[in-house]
């Protein structure tokens, strides 16, 4: 029983002495939305795959060129596109703001 309660102490310290500033989290998942287009042609792009670096949260521009991605991580993050047929752009975001408009060039 002691080594548990000195373990568990151990894994709480940190969380219980840390200030809010160092404790990194969201309150509320935040909506991260906008659209793909090519560069050349201002048309929008289906099929790009786009995803959080360093994180879970991903989506796939639908037949308008237009994706949503649900995140906890908070600000700032990167936002990164893959397609095969398009170079990848990775885009800094610093906060969920109006929407992101990604524009990619052909390979």
């Amino acid at each position: 029983m002691l080594l548990l309660k000195s373990t568990l102490a151990a894994l709480m310290f940190p969380l219980l002495t840390s200030s809010p500033e160092r404790v990194s989290w969201q309150k509320a998942p935040v909506e991260i939305k906008g659209i793909v287009l090519n560069a050349e042609t201002g048309k929008p792009i289906p099929g790009i795959y786009l995803f959080v670096t360093e994180g879970e949260e991903e989506a796939l521009t639908d037949a308008r060129g237009e994706f949503r991605i649900r995140t906890w991580k908070p600000f700032p993050l990167v936002l990164t596109s893959q397609n095969n047929g398009y170079h990848s752009v990775r885009l800094r975001l610093a906060q969920a703001s109006g929407s992101v408009e990604v524009r990619l060039r052909k390979k």
